[in-house]
């Protein structure tokens, strides 16, 4: 039974919204570092234009790189079961929805800020036909309520946020989404007084929230966390020494000559004009025995560079990235050489996988139920298919399957779709032309009836 009016303020007023509020605040403070407008590297007391200029020049987007590291990596192309050669029903909704290109989205949220939602609701596509229209959103505009949040597969109730103008000022809109139903609420400010405008079926019976909770990496207490916070101090620290080196490059950088025991020019004219007339073959000479000329040496700029080496090299190791594509030291490296320096990365995108896959799974499980396909939606052995995205070469992959089929006896036809760069079409492609048969096909079906083969006409 759905909730009254006021039991949904109730619900936002007291649960959601506080949660809703310090999520924004975590997710703000996280976007910064993923989206290259993070917190400028400490300046000296007395900071000036130049120094505010070469703090602006330190900033760089490590944090993104740590995430499409393992997002790139990260290609849903099937949903399928192991005893079916053909994609399941959900996915041709899976396309309906844009996911092939939005999917993107989806993981970058989940890597970078821990969490993502999708909002799967009864609609129609641009055609007029029903469908299930799925809707993703990032933590700071939408947060779950769980009875138990480490278990519980689906939540009591979600709350969406958008900010919005409410009479002369700034507000928020809401929607509280429940099993029954979606509420339609409005906050003043920043959550001074609610009000309840609306309620509105979903129009088929759905039984749970719809509403899907993407996690990267959720503990036995129910906590979501992505790669990017728990480094972001080492993304700070890389950020600091290099506005450290450019201050030195800038500043102490070259040599500086002295000279002692010497009358100093009368005026600045007199000094700019003595000092227009040395040249680089020029010798200084000076008549008074005690003059003595010197020079300061450079500060060294390596010990910067190695410590931004050494900090992006720690930020590698705990972020499971790779260091030869951070540091950029990456020269004729085999193929072993190659595959030994990703296997932390590997291993950190196996296991984004591995929960990812499965949210996605109750994604499109879900829009199997509200499409009324029962059977699909209680398919709990069709499992995402992740498109191979190692490294290595078509020949060694091509190598590989041969060994494969020949000596393992694995009909070739299972192994069309682990060709590097095959998509679902160029496999479905490959077994209509050998269901078709091609010319050596026919020529063998000819010769094992015993007929004599047709050849075509010479040409003249």
């Amino acid at each position: 039974m759905a909730l009254s009016p006021e039991a949904a303020l109730e619900v936002v007023r007291g649960r959601l919204w506080p949660i809703a509020k310090t999520e924004r605040e975590r997710v703000a403070r996280i976007d910064k570092w993923l989206r290259w407008d993070h917190e400028k590297p400490h300046q000296p007391r007395r900071s000036t234009r130049e120094y505010r200029d070469l703090s602006d020049r330190a900033q760089a987007p490590w944090g993104r790189r740590v995430v499409t590291a393992a997002t790139d990596q990260m290609y849903a192309e099937g949903y399928r079961t192991g005893r079916n050669a053909e994609n399941s029903r959900p996915w041709g909704w899976w396309q309906a929805n844009g996911m092939d290109s939005r999917q993107g989205a989806f993981h970058e949220s989940v890597v970078g800020y821990g969490l993502a939602y999708a909002v799967v609701l009864p609609g129609k596509s641009w055609l007029g036909e029903p469908m299930p229209v799925i809707r993703g959103l990032d933590p700071s505009q939408m947060v779950a309520f769980y009875e138990d949040p480490a278990w519980d597969d689906w939540p009591v109730f979600a709350l969406r946020t958008a900010p919005t103008k409410v009479g002369d000022s700034m507000g928020w809109r809401l929607r509280l989404y429940e099993a029954d139903g979606v509420h339609q609420l409005v906050a003043t400010g920043s959550g001074e007084s609610f009000k309840h405008v609306g309620f509105q079926e979903y129009g088929v019976t759905i039984g749970v929230c719809p509403v899907v909770r993407y996690t990267a990496h959720l503990d036995l207490r129910g906590r979501a966390t992505g790669d990017i916070e728990p480094i972001i101090p080492v993304l700070g620290r890389i950020d600091q020494t290099t506005f450290d080196r450019l201050v030195v490059q800038r500043f102490a950088s070259f040599i500086v000559r002295t000279v002692t025991g010497m009358a100093k020019p009368d005026t600045e004219e007199t000094a700019a004009a003595e000092k227009l007339k040395l040249a680089v073959e020029d010798i200084l000479v000076a008549e008074d025995p005690d003059t003595k000329f010197g020079t300061l040496a450079a500060s060294p700029l390596s010990p910067f560079i190695e410590a931004h080496d050494a900090d992006v090299r720690a930020l590698a190791a705990l972020s499971q990235s790779p260091a030869h594509e951070l540091v950029g030291t990456m020269a004729n490296l085999s193929a072993e050489s190659l595959a030994a320096a990703e296997a932390s990365l590997t291993r950190r995108v196996t296991r984004l996988k591995h929960g990812v896959g499965e949210d996605h799974e109750k994604t499109l499980r879900l829009g199997a139920l509200i499409m009324g396909d029962t059977d699909a939606a209680a398919d709990a052995e069709s499992e995402l298919r992740w498109r191979d995205m190692e490294s290595r070469s078509l020949a060694q992959a091509a190598d590989a399957l041969g060994k494969i089929a020949t000596m393992l006896q694995v009909p070739v036809e299972m192994l069309w779709e682990k060709i590097p760069g095959w998509t679902d079409q160029d496999v479905e492609r490959a077994k209509q032309l050998l269901e078709d048969g091609g010319p050596l096909v026919k020529l063998m079906e000819q010769l094992a009836a015993g007929q004599a083969p047709a050849l075509d006409p010479v040409p003249a």
